[in-house]
């Protein structure tokens, strides 16, 4: 798969809303938060997420976060949500898919979830806005979960533990 972005919503420094490639069928994927990846080149989360939209005869991708702030470093997270960082997130997700009817969505956060308290929030609210509009959602796992009950991190997970269904009623 060809490394070429239709569009990223955000800035180089700070924050990342979107991230998509060109294609018409894609995997939405949410991680937990953007690390380097832009226009021009992806970063190792992104690569393997390319690896894993390719496998499962995808045609690209649309990567989203739970949170948006750019950190190559998890402690570098902010430790209390920034609620207009995190209102424009929600706002650039429900403009992007407003004419997506049918979603494949990949959760991808591993336990780095469990590292700050509002996380689980972040992902209602966007879990909430992709199931609006009666929009049919295919929500996908790496493999197994965690031994704590999160769903994988694709930098952390082999290609061959492949995609399975997450069953977001019982982990909300």
């Amino acid at each position: 798969m060809d490394y070429q972005i239709k569009q990223m919503i955000g800035d180089e420094e700070t924050h990342r809303y979107v991230l998509a490639s060109r294609c018409t069928r894609p995997l939405v994927v949410i991680g937990v938060n953007p690390s380097t990846a832009n226009e021009k080149h992806p970063d190792p989360t992104v690569r393997k997420v390319m690896g894993f939209a390719e496998l499962n005869s995808y045609d690209g991708f649309v990567m989203l976060n739970l949170y948006a702030q750019r950190s190559t470093n998890f402690k570098g997270v902010h430790n209390k949500r920034d609620e207009i960082l995190h209102q424009n997130n929600l706002d650039a997700i429900k403009e992007f898919f407003k004419t997506y009817n049918d979603l494949d969505v990949l959760v991808a956060w591993g336990n780095l979830i469990y590292k700050r308290n509002y996380l689980l929030d972040c992902f209602r609210d966007i879990a909430n806005i992709l199931q609006e509009k009666g929009r049919k959602i295919s929500w996908k796992q790496i493999g197994e979960l965690t031994k704590s009950g999160q769903p994988r991190h694709p930098l952390y997970a082999r290609y061959d533990f492949g995609l399975k269904n997450f069953d977001i009623d019982s982990y909300l």
